[in-house]
């Protein structure tokens, strides 16, 4: 005789026993279908959110890096085309004419067209002479002096002369100065000179503005 315990699970977890008391055992009978699944149990509740965190330490910064070399210069940009150049002023007043020299003294002007002008002045045979020429406007310079003796008009005059402009305004341009004069200071000379007209003394200037331009003259008899 065999005895066996049969236990049932239920759904709900509880256990039934049951003792079986089996004379002989029989054969193994065939595995019956398989039972409906259970239904699914109810979902239990969402338990409550924990508490944050602490916050963390914040680290400490970093080493701030090198700064880097310098890049090298860029090349130098076009140079821009230069501007038109602007309208001369208009020529300002005349200044107040100096003093009369001293006796024996002469003064002139010439009036200068824009363009080149060739102007003279004429002495008096047979006699020395402190002479010049003056021109002085804006951005316009030119000077020439001389200490000379004239004495026949067909034969050079005897002395010495400077001349000079202002070539960076250009406004007026000293191109030639009187030829007739010869003689080298400290020396006797003997050159001899093919004119007519020794007692003339020609210039050349240019005014290279827009409107004509006064330029003074004068000689002193010593």
């Amino acid at each position: 005789m065999n005895t066996f315990i049969i236990n049932e699970i239920f759904t709900d977890n509880a256990i039934n026993s049951t003792l079986l008391v089996v004379d002989s055992i029989g054969g193994v009978g065939s595995i019956g279908p398989q039972g409906a699944t259970g239904s699914q149990g109810a979902q239990g509740v969402t338990g409550s959110q924990g508490a944050q965190g602490v916050t963390g330490v914040t680290g400490a910064q970093g080493v701030t890096g090198v700064t880097g070399a310098q890049g090298a210069q860029g090349a130098q940009g076009v140079t821009g085309v230069t501007g038109a150049q602007g309208v001369t002023g208009v020529t300002g007043s005349q200044g107040v004419t100096g003093a009369t020299g001293p006796a024996g003294t002469t003064t002139g002007s010439w009036i200068l067209t824009p363009g080149a002008n060739s102007v003279s002045f004429t002495v008096d045979l047979n006699n020395t002479y402190m002479m010049w020429v003056r021109g002085n406007i804006p951005n316009g310079i030119c000077i020439w002096n001389a200490v000379v003796s004239v004495s026949n008009n067909n034969v050079g005059v005897i002395g010495n002369q400077y001349g000079w402009w202002y070539t960076s305004g250009n406004n007026l341009e000293l191109t030639s100065i009187p030829s007739q004069i010869i003689g080298t200071s400290g020396t006797i000379i003997t050159t001899e000179i093919i004119t007519t007209t020794s007692n003339v003394f020609n210039f050349g200037i240019t005014n290279n503005t827009a409107s004509s331009q006064t330029i003074y003259y004068g000689y002193l008899k010593l």
